[in-house]
């Protein structure tokens, strides 16, 4: 059958779809410009104007969606053991239900919030700082790429899409009544959609969806790492056990997703290829410092390592740890065309050559004045984190019960080391001193820093590290 015909569209109820109109006037009030036919063809003539509206896979199409994702299993693509009704849900599920999509709806409205932050300035045309770096950069090592009208626009139908989304999450938890049915005394579609619509910057449900964009590092950056976890996410949701949540995750996945993915890695490209090839004072330093930034927080998204288990199978595919480790390996890859792109164009030479001077850099080996310190590398899974992994090594936090669990930043490096002093971790304020130099000064000096600060690191509450136990 032709692709669309495997979906169904319907309009979100009257009520909700004037609550999200009266939402995007405040937050994104381009888009009806966006949607104008002469406009959006001026970026994307081969691709039809988005259409705003809940669109559901038909289950006769399901399957052929579901058994291409993450950790499929047969059971993904089948349908027959699913629950179509919330009524029909236990306590249990549907409040873990309700989570994961609160969750993700809330993932829609905080991106749009965090995207409008770049192209706004885009938009007047008054770039300052890394921002009129990375353009002049671009600018200057690839002429005819990238514009500042073009790369708005992309983040604007970027905006589009997860207002798109977050429409399929209302969708949801409106179509179907029982959502709002009492339970426990309590409404709670309704209670949900209204805390979602009250939501500003820095309150929303995962912390990757409060930290402010300074730049443009920040917007290419949460394309191709950010929206890949949410990649996995809409992925193994196909499992999910209640029926038009699953139906929800391919046109999501497979038609608006992939967009976001490939314009954040292209952009990326770009960056990176103007920061070593001298085209401004933009250099390959102020890259890692933001990727050191933004993939702690990616990591997080999936949970801590040791969850997960109690959705596995019912609400995804895989549980957090998996999920988590296929991630790594598929962004190392990312990374590593970055990397290929930086070498190509230093050197001028095709991809197969590119690739073998690429190895001899990553082992360690200079090769016509450019050596390893050139490249972008990811940072060590224990860097900057505040939830989770299976091993801190020799510390713990007090009360966390054995080594391995603890909700605050320890003091390791970007390479995995944990930082020490007279054989105990380093204090505090050295941490600091340290992150100052391997995260980007504008995030230093942010809303969400602070926050970090003041709830982690200098919270009484947490304690100091203590030696872990060994058992």
């Amino acid at each position: 059958m032709p692709f669309l015909d495997g979906f169904a569209l319907e309009p979100l109820p009257k009520n909700w779809h004037a609550e999200s109109v009266a939402w995007r006037e405040t937050y994104f009030p381009e888009m009806p410009e966006v949607m104008d036919t002469s406009h959006w063809n001026r970026f994307y003539p081969e691709v039809p104007v988005p259409t705003v509206a809940t669109i559901f896979a038909k289950p006769d199409a399901f399957a052929g969606f579901a058994s291409k994702t993450v950790g499929a299993t047969p059971a993904t693509s089948d349908l027959s053991g699913r629950v179509w009704k919330a009524e029909d849900l236990d306590d249990n599920r549907f409040n873990t239900a309700l989570k994961i999509i609160r969750a993700q709806a809330s993932t829609e409205l905080g991106s749009i919030q965090q995207h409008r932050m770049v192209y706004e300035k885009l938009d007047s045309g008054s770039l300052t700082g890394t921002d009129r770096e990375i353009v002049e950069g671009i600018h200057a090592t690839q002429p005819g790429g990238h514009t500042l009208e073009s790369i708005s626009f992309s983040k604007k139908r970027v905006c589009v899409e997860e207002l798109r989304h977050h429409y399929q999450m209302a969708g949801v938890l409106t179509l179907d009544r029982g959502w709002d049915e009492p339970r426990w005394g309590r409404h709670w579609a309704t209670e949900t959609l209204e805390e979602l619509f009250a939501m500003k910057p820095g309150e929303h449900v995962l912390d990757a969806f409060n930290i402010e964009f300074k730049t443009l590092l920040d917007t290419s950056i949460f394309l191709a790492l950010i929206d890949r976890v949410g990649k996995y996410q809409l992925e193994m949701q196909h499992h999910f056990l209640y029926a038009p949540m699953a139906l929800s995750m391919p046109y999501m996945r497979w038609l608006e997703e992939s967009y976001h993915l490939a314009a954040g890695e292209k952009l990326l490209k770009a960056i990176a290829v103007a920061a070593v090839m001298d085209g401004g004072n933009l250099g390959i330093e102020d890259v890692q410092k933001t990727v050191n930034m933004w993939f702690p927080r990616g990591l997080e998204m999936f949970g801590s390592e040791l969850g997960g288990a109690a959705v596995r199978g019912l609400f995804k595919t895989l549980s957090n740890d998996e999920a988590q480790r296929i991630y790594l390996d598929e962004v190392a890859g990312k990374v590593r065309d970055i990397n290929l792109a930086i070498v190509g164009a230093k050197f001028k030479v095709p991809r197969d050559a590119a690739r073998q001077r690429l190895a001899r850099l990553e082992s360690g080996e200079r090769v016509d004045g450019i050596g390893p310190e050139d490249l972008l590398r990811l940072p060590h899974r224990r860097f900057f984190r505040i939830r989770g992994l299976a091993e801190y090594g020799d510390y713990m936090l007090p009360g966390a019960g054995f080594g391995g669990v603890g909700y605050v930043y320890l003091p390791y490096d970007v390479a995995g080391n944990l930082l020490t002093e007279n054989g105990r971790p380093i204090d505090r304020p050295r941490y600091i001193e340290y992150l100052h130099t391997v995260l980007p000064r504008e995030y230093m000096e942010s809303r969400h820093f602070l926050f970090v600060k003041d709830e982690f690191l200098f919270n009484a509450k947490w304690g100091d590290p203590v030696p872990a136990k060994k058992w």
